[in-house]
């Protein structure tokens, strides 16, 4: 074979490799794009007066299931704000900030991975809506995270209520952290959930022992698959977001793990019948994450 030939072949192989790159680009830039419309869900019915509900002795669970659809607040969340004075004017606030149409915007905070934030006029990140009351080991979910056009999401826990503050995998590259519970408020799709019928002590109990045993972890994006899934507290060597959340629950006897596989997701752990919503924002009450 000529030195012509291999050069000519060796030129067929370069461009058919940049064709790849770029058709691979390009469906991943399609899939991205098509996933974003389901990065924030406006309520796409009527906004309805309250009053009449709010100023009822007692609620039924159609009253409950219409306050829910109207604020995004779950039954415990109404039954704490309404026992609270000037409660029933928080409802109505949070009504509104559940039907307000926000500005988002979609950035970059990885090499593959990009988040959606609420935005001001000015393009600046911004509160987007109020947070339910909350306790130690409620459970924060959010779809405002993709990588290559997969919606995974971010998950976090409560640790200490008082402080606001949670316990996060942020991102790949560093270790666990404590943050401050505002962040939350920025993203354009949010779930605050908890434990069904279970004690204000227990919550408390998983809570400690997440801020003991995850914090500051390795992340670890194949946890699960590469190693243990639940390693004894002593021989967990790696986590990510959503993995943080279901350890320190399995570790005391409740898997909220949705589907049972190795790969515990976000989406996973807002779907397990163990948890009730305290809250939802910018996702659909019929099916928070479909």
């Amino acid at each position: 074979m000529t030195k012509l030939n291999l050069k000519q072949i060796k030129h067929k192989k370069l461009i058919i490799f940049i064709c790849a790159i770029l058709l691979i680009a390009a469906a991943v830039t399609a899939m991205e794009a098509l996933i974003e419309p389901s990065g924030y869900i406006r309520p796409d019915y009527q906004k309805e007066n309250l009053t009449e509900v709010l100023n009822k002795e007692t609620l039924s669970d159609e009253d409950y299931k219409k306050l829910f659809y109207q604020t995004g607040l779950g039954k415990s969340a109404v039954d704490e704000l309404l026992s609270r004075n000037g409660g029933k004017d928080e409802i109505i606030s949070f009504q509104d900030n559940f039907f307000r149409n926000n500005d988002v915007l979609c950035e970059s905070i990885g090499i593959i991975t990009s988040q959606e934030s609420f935005v001001n006029n000015d393009g600046k990140p911004m509160y987007g809506f109020n947070l339910a009351p909350y306790e130690n080991g409620y459970v924060l979910v959010t779809k405002a995270t993709h990588s290559l056009g997969w919606r995974h999401g971010h998950a976090a826990i409560i640790t200490d209520a008082e402080k606001g503050e949670t316990l996060e995998a942020v991102i790949l590259g560093t270790n666990t952290m404590l943050q401050n519970i505002n962040k939350w408020r920025v993203y354009p799709s949010f779930m605050m959930l908890k434990l069904k019928d279970t004690s204000p002590e227990t919550l408390d109990e998983i809570a400690k022992f997440a801020k003991a045993n995850l914090n500051d972890v390795p992340y670890g994006l194949f946890v699960g698959l590469l190693s243990s899934k639940n390693p004894s507290p002593g021989q967990l060597r790696s986590t990510q977001c959503s993995h943080l959340v279901w350890y320190p629950f399995m570790q005391h006897g409740y898997d909220v793990d949705y589907d049972g596989s190795w790969l515990v997701t976000p989406k996973d752990i807002a779907n397990s019948d163990l948890f009730e919503v305290v809250q939802i924002y910018g996702v659909n009450p019929e099916e928070i994450w479909p």
